[in-house]
């Protein structure tokens, strides 16, 4: 399905993503910040305790928890990433669910950026 967002400068083909080997979840170091409630619905799917999720699966950065990252053949990948699939998927984090739409790919100086991260973008 392609999907286009009004103040993006390009569209988006959602079945890409069966083919592309997770390239968002992997490569450089970065944050994914979650909510309370994400961390909640998190920690119920993987059948533990928040504290648990907090102090195997998350680091602090500043006040706010990010997911871990591993290292992996030079690369950082999710640390929920397994065989380019999200362990977490149905209840992974809104910024997860939302990429590639994020306000800083608005700019179309970053559209180049954003199409070596993605196979499905296009314009």
């Amino acid at each position: 399905m392609i999907i286009q967002k009004n103040g993006f400068p390009f569209q988006f083909e959602s079945e890409a993503c069966n083919s592309c080997e997770a390239q968002c979840c992997s490569g450089e170091s970065g944050n994914i910040f979650f909510t309370k409630s994400e961390m909640v619905e998190i920690a119920n799917h993987l059948n533990i305790s928040t504290e648990i999720f907090l102090s195997d699966f998350c680091r602090k950065v500043g006040y706010k928890y990010s997911i871990k990252e591993i290292r992996f053949q030079g690369k950082y990948n999710c640390i929920f990433l397994t065989e380019n699939r999200c362990d977490i998927y149905n209840v992974r984090p809104k910024q997860c669910r939302t990429f590639p739409f994020w306000n800083e790919f608005q700019n179309k100086e970053n559209l180049e950026y954003l199409k070596k991260e993605c196979i499905g973008i296009f314009n």
